[in-house]
Parts: C-alpha cells; sequence; structure tokens
C-alpha cells in the first residue's frame, strides 16, 4: 500500500490497475493498513471511479466507531464530492 502511494503521486494510471487489490487491503484487521488504504483509495479518485471509491468510504464510514478516522473519512468524503461534482454554471 505505501508503495502504491507513492506511486499514485506521479503516474495515477499505475496505480488504477491495482484498484480491487487495494479495496482488498480494507477486509485485514490491520488498523494501520486500513487507514492507509483508505487514504490510498482517496488519493486514487478519478472521475472514472469516483461513485465506486465513495461508495466503499461510505461504507467504511459507516461500520467504524473510531471518532479520529470518522471525521478523517468525513472530510475526505465531503472534498471528493466538491471535486467532482458536476458544474452547474
Amino acid at each position: 500500500v505505501t508503495g502504491l502511494a507513492a506511486i499514485v503521486e506521479g503516474h495515477p494510471k499505475y496505480a488504477a490497475q491495482h484498484q480491487l487489490a487495494v479495496i482488498e487491503c480494507l477486509e485485514d484487521t490491520d488498523e494501520t493498513l486500513q487507514r492507509k488504504t483508505l487514504d490510498l483509495l482517496y488519493r486514487m479518485t478519478n472521475p472514472v471511479n469516483v461513485e465506486f471509491i465513495t461508495d466503499r468510504l461510505l461504507t467504511f464510514l459507516k461500520d467504524t466507531t473510531d471518532p479520529y478516522l470518522r471525521q478523517d473519512l468525513t472530510l475526505k468524503i465531503c472534498n471528493i464530492a466538491e471535486r467532482y461534482a458536476p458544474s452547474n454554471a
């Protein structure tokens, strides 16, 4: 996950090829891995996968009780919604 995080910065199309493998990391019980995975998914978001990734983030948000993680995910989801909202102009 850390390696893909480095790749996504400069070459997002290469990281996108591993999107499903990244999502599988959310099933791991390691909280650190889950947090890194959530951050990576946030950074991997693009116009093609925005709905899919947002759905995963929302599902994780519903299931977590950690107040810090809830706040962080809420901010990320709001940022995604703002970034990829259709223009009303």
